[in-house]
Parts: C-alpha cells; structure tokens; sequence
C-alpha cells in the first residue's frame, strides 16, 4: 500500500513537489486550516483536502481518522509557534512521523519538544522533496 502523507502547511512552491508524489503513487492530502492558502488549495487540490478550522482539536480529530504515514509541516514565514502547535498536534493525532522543515537551526530543540519527530533545516525545499522521492518511492515499490 503506498505511504500516506499530509502536507500541513502548504506554500505555492510546494505544488509541482506534492504533484510528483501524486504521480509517483503517493497518497498525498493537503490539510486546509489557514485562511491565507484556502483559496489556492482548494483550486489545486479540492479532492485531496483535509479542510477544517485551525483549532487544535478539530485537526487532531480529522487527521487521526486518516491514519497518516507521515506529515511535512513547512515554517514558511509563519510564527514559529504556529509551526509548533501543528506539530504537537499531529504528533498527538498519531501520525508516525512528523516532519518539520525550518530555515533556523535554532528552533530545532522547540520543534522537538513540541512533538516533532524530525526537523530539517533547509534553504532549500527542492532537497527535502528529493530526499522524500527516494524514501517514499521505497515505500511504493515494496508494497
């Protein structure tokens, strides 16, 4: 069965990345909480969408019914504590690793505390996504 991942907090540059995994076979859903990408997610990915408000219990709720492999929550230019609360949310909605890619090393051991089973820091989003291609098409071909 092909890895399920929940992209938590989505930017535009993200697209042509979460569409290669949708290729690849990668069941991907886009969880669709904040006002500020509503818009562009549902346009790109309205069947694939996870919308519910940004209060913590409503998230836990509908991304424990999933049963996610594996979430990625980019900082993005986000308060870092928003960051730290999706995490600790997915983390507490079961989700077997919670990924959170940062620019700022500083905020790895805050992403840790907080439910993060795995930071990245990265200027680069194209490197994590290529590492994930190879780790999830892994995934694919056992299964």
């Amino acid at each position: 069965m092909a890895p399920k991942l929940l992209v938590a907090a989505f930017a535009a540059d993200d697209r042509p990345h979460v569409d290669k995994a949708i290729r690849n076979g990668i069941d991907v859903r886009i969880l669709d909480c904040f006002e500020d990408t509503h818009a562009q997610v549902q346009s790109w990915y309205k069947h694939r969408c996870i919308h519910v408000p940004a209060h913590r219990l409503s998230v836990k709720g509908a991304v424990q019914q999933e049963r996610f492999d594996m979430a990625v929550i980019r900082e993005g230019n986000y308060d870092f504590v928003r960051t730290a609360l999706l995490a600790q949310t997915l983390r507490d909605a079961k989700v077997e690793e919670v990924v959170v890619i940062s620019s700022d090393h500083s905020k790895i051991p805050i992403y840790r505390r907080c439910g993060a089973h795995q930071v990245i820091v990265s200027e680069n989003l194209s490197d994590f996504w290529s590492q994930f291609d190879l780790t999830a098409m892994s995934h694919v071909s056992a299964s």
